[in-house]
């Protein structure tokens, strides 16, 4: 039976996606000298709200909502797990990294203009973003670097399924360890440690125990305390750890942000604006560098005041909808095409061309 929409997730899609909006579109002001530094969703008083914050409950949501629609995954529904998360995210990549990159070769009129071909290897599986610390010499147009680690918390979900069956406990009292342990230097670790996967598994992971202890943790109280904590941390400056703060603020604002997102989505006249953002928040995830960059590149070369910048960033916000709803529709036709479902139908038997 179709399990019932958890309607505060598109809520908590919304505000993840615009919050990475801001922040990054704060990036590109507070670094450019000539634009006046943009004061929102930049830094909190215990650090950034990027990597640090944000991602984190973008990583908590996504654990939940793939348990919540995958709870058990057999040996035989495998092939059929894993052609549904390539579907959901490879796609329109590839759509819209090849348009970006063509339009790139043709303007320098070389096809490996940035080093050997080899490096877009790292692109057809995603993970260009996520390994650039190692592989600087690559292709990388669109997307977030956290696209590379989902697409390893995907591959590995089906373990996590089988350690929520059988050592619930002692997972999570390993991935929080083994998460606070980088409070502490690992030299053995190249990549930042926000970036780090066992970082983001554990975030994952939590999101996961968020639909298995539920009932637990819907009760009212629970959003109190631990949103309370993360304003806290996100308005005063406390003598510990940036890093471990982050992991506090985003465990309580996801608490928080389902306890809005479930009364925000119950007034009628706005949660269709909601539902619609939550559908194209991966088109968004996707372009909004790329948007952005073209909009604040236009006044590089002259100074913004951040009474410029608010329309500014209005006007960007339109444009990242704009192609982002064009992204989705192209997906559906691509996803629906005939060819992609006969390719469909070989992991999907019965979900192929006959559908057509």
């Amino acid at each position: 039976m179709k399990k019932q929409r958890i309607d505060s997730f598109d809520f908590m899609r919304s505000v993840t996606a615009w919050i990475i909006v801001i922040y990054h579109f704060a990036c590109i002001c507070n670094i450019t000298p000539q634009y006046e530094n943009f004061p929102l969703f930049y830094t909190h008083a215990n650090g950034v709200w990027g990597e640090n914050t944000s991602v984190n409950i973008f990583f908590m949501l996504s654990g939940a909502s793939l348990y919540y629609n995958y709870p058990k995954l057999e040996t035989s529904s495998l092939k059929k797990y894993y052609f549904g998360r390539f579907k959901g995210l490879f796609p329109m990549f590839y759509m819209l990294w090849f348009f970006l990159y063509y339009q790139k070769a043709t303007t320098v009129k070389n096809l490996f203009y940035n080093g050997s071909p080899k490096s877009m290897l790292l692109t057809l599986f995603g993970m260009d973003g996520y390994l650039s610390y190692r592989y600087p010499q690559n292709y990388y147009f669109i997307g977030e670097w956290f696209l590379g680690a989902l697409v390893c918390l995907y591959l590995l979900y089906p373990v996590l399924t089988w350690c929520m069956k059988h050592c619930k406990l002692l997972t999570t009292l390993l991935l929080g360890g083994a998460t606070l342990a980088f409070h502490w230097p690992i030299p053995q670790f190249l990549i930042q440690r926000e970036r780090n996967l066992i970082v983001c598994m554990f975030a994952f992971w939590l999101g996961m125990i968020f639909i298995e202890c539920r009932e637990w943790l819907e009760s009212i109280w629970i959003a109190a305390v631990f949103g309370g904590i993360a304003l806290v941390f996100i308005f005063i400056k406390v003598p510990f750890d940036p890093f471990l703060c982050a992991q506090m603020i985003a465990i309580g604002l996801f608490l928080l942000f389902y306890h809005i997102g479930r009364l925000v989505m119950k007034i009628k006249f706005i949660s269709p604006f909601f539902v619609y953002t939550g559908r194209i928040s991966y088109a968004i995830f996707l372009l909004q560098h790329v948007v952005m960059s073209q909009i604040l590149g236009i006044y590089e070369q002259q100074g913004l005041t951040l009474g410029q910048e608010w329309p500014l960033l209005v006007v960007t916000f339109l444009f990242i909808y704009l192609f982002s709803d064009i992204s989705v529709r192209l997906n559906q036709i691509l996803t629906g095409s005939r060819w992609f479902l006969k390719i469909q139908s070989l992991f999907i038997p019965g979900q192929g061309s006959s559908q057509k």
